[in-house]
C-alpha cells in the first residue's frame, strides 16, 4: 500500500515536470537571452568584458543613449554597439579578435530593439552586480583557520601533520562557501525586488522574472567555479605549506617565482646550506601535475639549484607505484598520510620505497638535510 503511494506521488511529479517543460518550449521570452548575454560577455574565449565594470558602465550609458532616442534604429544601434566594443582595444591584437568573436555571438541574439533593452538589462542588473558581489567573495582562507592549525600542531607535534591540511581544505572550504552563500542570497534578493517591481507594474511577465533569476543563479556559481574557486584553492595550499614551515622553524623558505611553480610544481623553496633548494608543495591529489612532476629536466633542476621537489598529498586515490617511481626517478619525494592504505601496501616496495614516505616524517627529514648539507 506504501510503496503504491509512494510510485503515484512520483508519477505525478514527474507529470507535472513534463507539463512545464512542454509550457516553456511552447512560450518565448525575450529575457531568454539574459543567461546568454551574460554568458558571452564574461567568456574568456570572448574577451571577458563583463567583468570589467567600467567598461559595463560605458556601455550601458552607450545603450542607454540610443534607447533615448524617439524610434531608435536596430541596425544603427547595433553598430554603434558594436564599434563601442572595438575600441577598447587596438586592433590586430589578440583580445581584439575576441571581441571580434563576441559581436558575431551577439549579432544574432539582437533582433529587435527589445533585444538591446534586454542587453542593458543584463548590463545593469546581472554583470555590474555580479562583478560587485564576487568582489566580496574570500580570496583566501587564510584568515579563519590558520590560528586553528597553529594551536593544532603546538598540541600534537608532527604527528599532526598529516590531519592540518585535511583540516585547512574542510575548515577552510566550508567558512569560504558559508560566505559565497550569504552573498549570493543577497544578490538574489536585491534583484528578486527589482523584479518584483517589474512585475506589478506589468513590465515583464512571470516567465521573463524567472529566466532573469536563474540566469542570474547560473552564472554567478559557473563564475564561483571557474574562476575564484581554482585560485583560493590554489593559494590555500600554498597558505597551508606556508604556515607548517613557520611553525616548525623553518627559515629562509621563499614562494616560488612562477616559472618554477609552472615547470616543477612546487609552491615554496627552501634554500640549503650548500647552495641547493629544496621544493615544497602540499596538494589534496596529484591529478595530472604528477606527469610535471614526473618528467623534470636534470638539467634544468641544476640550472636552478633544485636538489629535490618535495611533494605532501592529502589524498591518494589517484596515487600508483608507477607514478610513484616516475616522480622518484625525477629527483622527488612523495609524502602521503602514515596511516594511508597506498603507504601500507608500497612503503616496503623496493621500486619506490625511497620515494614514498609518511607525513609525519617531513618536517624531520626537511631538518635532516638542513643540517647534513
Amino acid at each position: 500500500m506504501q510503496q503504491s503511494m509512494f510510485t503515484n506521488e512520483l508519477a505525478i511529479r514527474e507529470q507535472k515536470v513534463r507539463y512545464e517543460i512542454e509550457q516553456l518550449e511552447t512560450q518565448e521570452s525575450p529575457y531568454e537571452n539574459v543567461y546568454w548575454f551574460a554568458r558571452a560577455l564574461v567568456g574568456s574565449e570572448y574577451g571577458s568584458e563583463g567583468s570589467k565594470t567600467k567598461n559595463m558602465l560605458n556601455l550601458g550609458q552607450t545603450i542607454n543613449t540610443l534607447l533615448a532616442i524617439s524610434q531608435p534604429k536596430l541596425n544603427t544601434s547595433k553598430n554603434v554597439i558594436w564599434s563601442f566594443l572595438r575600441s577598447l582595444h587596438s586592433p590586430d591584437t589578440q583580445v581584439a579578435s575576441k571581441v571580434e568573436k563576441l559581436i558575431d555571438f551577439l549579432d544574432p541574439l539582437i533582433d529587435s530593439v527589445q533585444d538591446i533593452r534586454v542587453l542593458k538589462f543584463t548590463i545593469d542588473h546581472i554583470l555590474i552586480p555580479t562583478n560587485e558581489l564576487l568582489s566580496r567573495v574570500p580570496a583566501s582562507d587564510k584568515q579563519v583557520v590558520e590560528t586553528l592549525v597553529r594551536n593544532y600542531l603546538k598540541e600534537e607535534g608532527e604527528s599532526g601533520l598529516k590531519d592540518v591540511i585535511l583540516m585547512w581544505d574542510q575548515e577552510g572550504r566550508r567558512w569560504c562557501m558559508q560566505v559565497e552563500r550569504m552573498i549570493i542570497v543577497a544578490g538574489f534578493r536585491l534583484l528578486r525586488d527589482t523584479l518584483d517591481d517589474l512585475l506589478q507594474g506589468k513590465k515583464i511577465s512571470r516567465l521573463d522574472a524567472d529566466n532573469v533569476l536563474t540566469a542570474f543563479v547560473q552564472e554567478f556559481e559557473r563564475r564561483l567555479v571557474r574562476g575564484v574557486r581554482p585560485g583560493r584553492a590554489g593559494r590555500s595550499l600554498e597558505d597551508v605549506t606556508g604556515v607548517i614551515l613557520d611553525h616548525f622553524g623553518i627559515k629562509g623558505y621563499i614562494d616560488a617565482p612562477e616559472h618554477i611553480k609552472t615547470v616543477f610544481e612546487v609552491d615554496k623553496m627552501i634554500p640549503l646550506p650548500d647552495g641547493w633548494r629544496i621544493g615544497v608543495s602540499c596538494k589534496r591529489t596529484l591529478r595530472e601535475r604528477w606527469k610535471q612532476a614526473a618528467s623534470l629536466d636534470t638539467q634544468r633542476m641544476k640550472d636552478e639549484k633544485l636538489k629535490s621537489t618535495w611533494h605532501v598529498i592529502t589524498y591518494t586515490s589517484d596515487l600508483t607505484a608507477p607514478k610513484v617511481q616516475a616522480i622518484g626517478e625525477s629527483g622527488g619525494v612523495v609524502y602521503v598520510p602514515d596511516e594511508d592504505r597506498f603507504f601500507i601496501n608500497h612503503s616496503n616496495d623496493p621500486a619506490i620505497s625511497d620515494f614514498i614516505r609518511p607525513m609525519t616524517s617531513f618536517i624531520s627529514n626537511l631538518k635532516q638535510m638542513l643540517q647534513s648539507s
